[in-house]
């Protein structure tokens, strides 16, 4: 048996473990497993020679790569290390002994982790390096497993299921395919090669979307005036490469603030979005590994009842239930920290059976100040009139903020509820790929609001970064300019301005396009991609509508069960697999690392794949 496995990232690195695993219950007489990857080992975003100051978005304590007890699989469970136990008992011995370029960085990275730290992403790189010598180690003499550093460019179909795919100047056959193909990138748009051409001609500098480790951040001048759109996770791995890595130092004071000493090598930064606000920091994770809150209204039982019995609700609903379960722990925490004369086990109680009236909040005196205000939070700038104003609000908003999130998730009532949408993904994600809720209220609910909603105030950077951003305002480095950000050109060079406040117009030499690209398989600049689509083996997702009409959204077409490719006919690819980013829009947030002790969604597809590229049958 020959099987590919395209992507060297995260996924199929648990692909491949879980095929070793299997393969010791179904004991397949002779395999070849091949990886695919141009970038190495890791794939492109966590390759380890990228700059240390660029950080994950997660706990390295809640990072891992092995299956544990909590895993709904068949196959079986073979624990290890999560990033943080790895570096402290193996990480500095690995590193020295395979000689990194940036073996100081590393090496000092390891040296201050703590259970509240979060890891360099070129160190979960080398985790990722270490687990693949390690499964190396494991295999007997009829497994084989071949690295390619390259691209595959095209698979043809042979038979039922074998394939023959093509990279480089080969072509060799396998008997089954799995596909983590990662963002990649996108065909400029007219608007963006408009201002690429517009830059050129000027002698401007435009980046367009990319990662971060990737753009060339060095054409910015010094002292040069920037705009970085975008005011998410991007913005801010951008915003530490113009500054920090230039040379710039953090201090922190007695207080725990933040100041910015500059290095003189820093532009002038400006940024905004359509929103105007960066994202929501994630609180100070005082949870155990595996530690969640119950959810009562978006529950484990509801959701697989409505699976069992092929149910739908309405898109209102599943917000309903969401946010319900937000608004759950915010008031209990509320009630236990400001309310001490009520009971909040009692109030827990009575909110649940009554959770998007206002009376039970009434009947508990839960004054109007302390109440959740969704649209608040949506548009914290609602009553802003000037440019002034928008600043003073600005700093404001980023020092509670931060004062709410080091109040940490089981403590701050807004940091709790937070972590509790983050908790619902799961969830979230079922209702998504199982259709519980209609392809027309998908659309208008989810992908025309909750998705950008839930983006700002549950997919946030770290604390560290929200203090940084605040003590580079305060140094005068960075400017946000506000809501409805607007870009357009003068007769040589570039303007940009909020829309609520066009009085305040701004001059800009350089744009970095700070934000993640779209992903859409229809303009992906992926030859395998391209290649799929152009034969037919797969298509895009489609969305039907209450008119009879459709939506094409830029997610790669899959099963619900099984994560196989359907072809242009509507049919399954026999043992053709395509799981993570490519499939956003018919999965939900397929970002993101895998997560110790919480039955994590990626480790399950790793089990399912596995099982089934070794057992599958015609």
């Amino acid at each position: 048996m020959k099987l590919a496995l395209i992507g060297a990232g995260p996924r199929n690195l648990m692909a491949l473990e879980r095929i070793l695993a299997w393969n010791k219950k179904v004991s397949v007489p002779e395999i070849e497993i091949h990886l695919f990857d141009p970038a190495g080992i890791a794939g492109r975003v966590w390759q380890p020679d990228q700059p240390h100051e660029l950080l994950m978005n997660s706990l390295a304590a809640k990072i891992t790569l092995f299956t544990d007890h909590t895993i709904e699989m068949e196959g079986p469970s073979v624990p290890g290390p999560t990033l943080l136990e790895w570096a402290r008992r193996a990480g500095s011995r690995f590193i020295q002994e395979n000689n990194y370029k940036k073996s100081q960085y590393l090496l000092k990275g390891i040296s201050h982790l703590t259970p509240e730290s979060y890891a360099s992403r070129a160190l979960f790189g080398v985790y990722q390096e270490w687990f693949y010598q390690e499964l190396h180690k494991q295999v007997s003499k009829t497994i084989h497993i071949i690295f390619h550093k390259t691209a595959v460019t095209s698979i043809a179909r042979l038979t039922h299921h074998t394939y023959k795919l093509s990279f480089d100047d080969a072509a060799e056959t396998f008997d089954g395919v799995s596909m983590a193909l990662g963002e990649g990138m996108s065909e400029l748009s007219t608007s963006e090669k408009n201002l690429a051409q517009f830059a050129h001609a000027h002698q401007l500098t435009y980046l367009r979307t990319g990662y971060p480790a990737e753009q060339d951040f060095a054409k910015i001048p010094a002292h040069s005036s920037v705009l970085l759109r975008g005011l998410g996770l991007n913005f801010m791995d951008a915003m530490i490469m113009l500054t920090q890595h230039r040379g710039g130092k953090f201090h922190r004071e007695a207080d725990d603030t933040l100041t910015y000493h500059a290095s003189g090598e820093e532009p002038k930064i400006y940024a905004g979005s359509g929103r105007g606000f960066p994202y929501h920091a994630r609180g100070m994770d005082q949870k155990v590994v595996g530690e969640t809150r119950p959810l009562y209204f978006l529950s484990n039982q509801l959701v697989a009842h409505m699976i069992e019995h092929q149910e739908q609700m309405s898109g209102q609903q599943f917000l309903d239930y969401i946010y319900s379960d937000a608004a759950c722990t915010y008031y209990t925490k509320l009630v236990a920290t400001n309310y001490t004369g009520i009971s909040s086990h009692e109030f827990e109680q009575a909110f649940q059976k009554d959770p998007l009236s206002a009376q039970v909040l009434d009947d508990y005196g839960i004054a109007k100040d302390d109440r959740l205000d969704w649209k608040h939070l949506a548009h914290p700038d609602q009553d802003v009139k000037t440019d002034k104003a928008f600043q003073k609000l600005m700093l404001a908003y980023l020092e509670h903020d931060i004062a709410e999130a080091k109040r940490g998730n089981k403590t701050s009532p807004f940091a709790s509820a937070m972590d509790t949408l983050r908790e619902l993904r799961t969830n979230i994600r079922k209702v998504i790929t199982y259709k519980l809720i209609s392809d027309e209220d998908y659309a208008k609910d989810i992908l025309g609001g909750f998705n950008s909603f839930n983006s700002f105030l549950a997919v946030g950077p770290p604390i560290l970064r929200l203090e940084q951003l605040l003590a580079l305002i305060k140094a005068g480095i960075v400017e946000i300019l506000g809501p409805k950000l607007q870009l357009e050109t003068n007769q040589d060079h570039f303007v940009t301005y909020s829309k609520r406040f066009p009085e305040h117009k701004i001059e800009i030499n350089d744009v970095i396009e700070a934000r993640l690209a779209s992903v859409d398989i229809r303009i992906s600049t992926n030859p395998l991609i391209q290649d799929l689509l152009k034969t037919g083996m797969a298509r895009p997702y489609e969305l039907h509508l209450n008119d009879g009409s459709t939506k094409q959204l830029g997610a790669m077409d899959v099963t619900t069960e099984t994560a196989e490719v359907i072809d242009s006919d509507g049919v399954p690819v026999p043992n053709v697999y395509v799981w993570g980013i490519t499939t956003e829009g018919r999965h939900w947030l397929t970002n993101g690392s895998p997560i110790p002790s919480v039955n994590d969604v990626r480790l399950r597809m790793a089990d399912m794949i596995a099982n089934q590229m070794l057992n599958y049958s015609e």
